[in-house]
């Protein structure tokens, strides 16, 4: 191996060090923010485990309603 290689390999070493470093950084600065949301959803009084759940059950909730106004709508409103 000469020498041109072997720098060839530092260098790639040490982008992989950086590469690593700044992937362990990123993932610190996502859990600390993945941590404050769940702080947030369970001051608003919600499980964040539970969250699929309460979307699909607000989203029936949700189309509920609209049926229910579109059935107390008459079909035909005049033009004044």
């Amino acid at each position: 191996m000469n020498e041109k290689q072997l720098q060839e390999l530092k260098d790639k070493i040490e982008k992989g060090k950086m590469t690593k470093y700044k992937a362990e950084t990123r993932l610190e600065e996502l859990e600390k923010q993945e941590k404050v949301l769940k702080e947030e959803i369970i001051n608003l009084g919600y499980d964040p485990e539970k969250l699929d759940e309460i979307i699909q059950k607000l989203e029936s909730e949700k189309q509920d309603l609209i049926n229910q106004i579109n059935e107390m709508l008459p079909n035909n409103i005049p033009t004044i």
